[in-house]
């Protein structure tokens, strides 16, 4: 029996040595194990992230489909999120890549849609174009601005395309914030002045059954005459 250390198990299929190394085989393999820091060193071994397999797959396609957000964002780290990321989120909308969209506006695009009617301008476009996905993902990781006050115009641009998941899905999200609003509303109504109110009654009864010069209770029914 030998000192040597035994080898580690790697996840990556086996690779005859006769065959010769295909950076793009690897590149999408690395996609599947979600290995984010594999793709950064394929990328800078000169990997194409637009690269198709046999399939027809490419890199970003596996990382999409399979939801690998920082694996898209290794893949997106050549893109100028200020001069081109706008294009990168119209193409991504397009091509109904919702995990592309996340990634984008995480990379710092939300920064440029803090702009009300520049989000906007997005949105009909995703309410035209693009998925359930897409719709909920500028929702979710967008600047975080309220969609019900144009709920029946971005409706109508859904449904101008018979774009009806889209629509409906509109309709929830609009339903969602109302009834997030009615929540505040109802919270804001129990003000601070409420509050003190009663703090203040549970003090005065406190102290007038704490007085020892008050009348003394007694529910017993031999005093009750």
């Amino acid at each position: 029996m030998n000192d040597t250390t035994a080898e580690p198990t790697y996840s990556y299929p086996h690779r005859p040595a006769r065959i010769s190394f295909n950076i793009t085989r690897e590149l999408h393999i690395a996609c599947l194990l979600d290995d984010a820091e594999r793709v950064t060193e394929l990328l800078a071994m000169g990997a194409n992230r637009d690269a198709v397999s046999h399939a027809g797959y490419s890199a970003l396609d596996i990382a999409e489909l399979l939801n690998r957000v920082r694996v898209v964002k290794r893949l997106l780290a050549h893109v100028n999120i200020r001069e081109t990321g706008m294009l990168e989120l119209m193409y991504a909308i397009r091509q109904g890549r919702s995990t592309v969209v996340r990634a984008l506006l995480e990379m710092g695009l939300n920064d440029q849609l803090q702009d009300e009617v520049l989000f906007r301008g997005v949105f009909f476009m995703a309410c035209y174009i693009g998925t359930t996905f897409v719709i909920n993902a500028l929702v979710k990781y967008g600047p975080g601005l309220s969609i019900s006050p144009l709920e029946d115009t971005f409706f109508h641009v859904a449904m101008f395309l018979d774009n009806r998941e889209v629509a409906d899905t509109i309709r929830d999200i609009a339903d969602i914030e109302r009834r997030n609003m009615l929540r505040g509303v109802e919270a804001h109504m129990l003000s601070s002045s409420y509050l003190e109110t009663t703090e203040d009654t549970d003090k005065f009864f406190s102290g007038f059954l704490n007085d020892p010069n008050s009348s003394d209770f007694d529910a017993s029914p031999e005093n009750d005459k």
